[in-house]
């Protein structure tokens, strides 16, 4: 794969609710400039309902900083945050540097 500026991939985050597995949120990498960017997006499954188009916009949101406020990256999707990260490296081949939220 070669680091066109704008290329992305994403994987969407599951869990398991009344004995049925559904998607709760994404994680996505986009290269800019050379730079790998993680953003993320989980939804309250208490009280929302997950939509991925729109969770996919608010990751790359995330990931290009055009948030206005920071929320940490939840503890219960850090983990494969970090796989993800490590699948983002192997993709984006020749990146400069990765770029991660706290």
């Amino acid at each position: 794969m070669d680091n066109r500026d704008g290329a992305e991939i994403f994987e969407y985050i599951r869990r398991r609710r009344h004995g049925k597995v559904v998607k709760v949120g994404v994680v996505l990498g986009l290269i800019d400039e050379g730079v790998i960017k993680i953003g993320w997006s989980k939804c309250n499954i208490k009280s929302d309902t997950f939509k991925p188009l729109q969770g996919i916009e608010l990751a790359k949101a995330r990931a290009r900083n055009e948030t206005p406020t920071t929320t940490p990256v939840p503890n219960c999707i850090k983990r494969q945050m970090r796989q993800f990260c490590s699948r983002a490296v192997r993709y984006f081949k020749g990146a400069q540097r990765l770029e991660i939220p706290v």
